[in-house]
């Protein structure tokens, strides 16, 4: 079999009751967390620019914009609501898919879940299907995609989208294939526009663009049938080591990838290369309280390849402090957390703030082994004072690693968190309830309705 097949067999053959309940669970886990950050990007800038851009040009209201209170036709649903979940930087990350695999999937699959009045055991299986794809195709694709520029959230994001689109349409296997086959040539995106508003809508274009593969192909468009399995594939495209084409054809849910390696689920709104450093300068600051004016200098000692993602050493805006060790070091030790508000204008503007940046030093130990996109060696971080006064931390793994997982009442607690200022109480908790009992679901258009507007309403059966 080539890989090809094997990926679209995996696609159109695999059914909600063959996936084990803990990785089911987890894939909910998932969800509630995607749901929650788009939530709380709902009323970002970013958000505000796109929907007024398209103003006039939305289609029919057959999908939910996520707390916006309307709807519109699918595709502009996930364009829409995939930027949303990725606005904040707050999204699950993944190492086999460099990247972040909920983002991209998710508002694909509720964008035509919710036309096709979709079940809630529909939309698990069709997302864990499409998260399986994306994630498995990283590690197949190697770390040099990512390594090349590529922002492989976005690439690889397009093609798992595409899977869950293919998955929730029900699409035969010729036309999952070329669903395969046309999301391989939308598939697009590039680092260099971290830190700007265009990251985010990198996620909502793989959404879009996933949603409009599997369109297209279910009436009769035409795309190549080999996109795995040609001397100039997708594997050739992207990578500069090929493609490891034996693994994609055996790796497939064996074990699934949400379960091994598994994600990380966000604690701060920021780059994931900026949290294990954050947890430790966190916890120095809540044990020493260092006072930021007394600070001579703070020196971060990463593995190489720490800081590829984090392009700033100079914050000027909210979306470039995501991506400066400098600006994140600073905002800790003058406000001892960081949240939301760490990232607003006004807050990055703080003089104190950016003259502690300034002190903040990153030096890369050549000694450890390379990390890249993945979270292996360790972090040291060292605040030393105008008197002299050190105080260290070193860490491994940080917060809402697999290493380290939130537990199942603190995801929740952040989705309440996110949500706050959009559902209300009651709403908050049968959304929790809601996503939990998925597979209860028969419909996932009543819970939909709810995130969409806030309207009291019950989910039902």
């Amino acid at each position: 079999m080539n890989a090809t097949s094997s990926v679209v067999n995996f696609i159109v053959d695999t059914k909600l009751d063959d996936i084990p309940e803990d990785v089911r669970h987890l894939g909910k886990r998932a969800i509630l967390d995607t749901l929650g950050v788009s939530l709380a990007g709902c009323n970002d800038a970013s958000i505000q620019i796109l929907v007024a851009a398209l103003e006039g040009r939305l289609g029919d209201a057959q999908a939910s914009l996520l707390g916006i209170g309307r709807h519109t036709d699918s595709l502009s649903a996930a364009l829409i609501n995939g930027t949303m979940a990725h606005a904040l930087d707050f999204d699950d990350v993944n190492d086999s898919c460099m990247g972040h695999p909920s983002a991209p999937v998710l508002p694909a699959a509720i964008a035509l879940g919710e036309e096709h009045n979709s079940s809630g055991a529909g939309l698990l299986e069709a997302f864990l299907v499409g998260f399986e794809v994306q994630c498995k195709l990283g590690s197949a694709l190697g770390k040099s995609h990512y390594g090349k520029g590529w922002h492989a959230t976005a690439t690889l994001g397009t093609m798992g989208a595409a899977a869950a689109s293919a998955k929730i349409m029900g699409l035969d296997k010729k036309a999952a294939e070329t669903t395969l086959g046309i999301a391989a040539s939308l598939a697009s995106g590039i680092r260099i526009n971290f830190g700007t508003m265009t990251k985010p809508l990198h996620v909502g274009e793989a959404a879009r663009n996933g949603v409009l593969a599997a369109l297209l192909a279910s009436k009769g468009f035409t795309a190549a049938a080999n996109i795995f399995d040609h001397p100039a594939d997708f594997g050739q495209v992207f990578s500069e080591d090929g493609m490891d084409k034996a693994y994609l054809v055996e790796s497939m849910g064996a074990p699934w990838d949400i379960q091994s390696p598994g994600i990380t689920v966000k604690k701060y709104p920021s780059c994931n290369k900026t949290h294990r450093t954050l947890d430790a300068m966190l916890d120095l600051v809540s044990a020493h309280h260092p006072v930021p004016e007394e600070v001579s200098k703070v020196v971060i000692t990463i593995p190489p390849g720490e800081d590829v993602p984090l392009i700033y050493s100079k914050a000027t805006t909210g979306l470039e402090g995501k991506f400066s060790m400098h600006f994140c070091m600073a905002s800790a030790i003058v406000d001892g957390e960081i949240g939301f508000n760490t990232f607003e204008m006004s807050q990055v503007a703080r003089k104190e703030v950016q003259h502690l940046s300034d002190k903040v030093t990153v030096v890369t130990d050549h000694t450890q082994t390379p990390v890249v996109i993945d979270s292996g060696g360790h972090v040291d971080v060292s605040v030393i004072m105008q008197n002299g006064q050190t105080f260290d931390r070193s860490i491994e793994k940080a917060t809402g690693t697999p290493t380290y997982p939130l537990s199942d009442h603190d995801l929740q607690e952040k989705f309440r968190v996110c949500t706050v200022n959009v559902l209300s109480d009651t709403e908050i908790e049968t959304a929790i309830s809601g996503i939990y009992g998925l597979e209860d679901l028969t419909s996932i258009n009543g819970l939909l309705d709810m995130l969409r507007v806030g309207t009291k309403v019950s989910l039902g059966a």
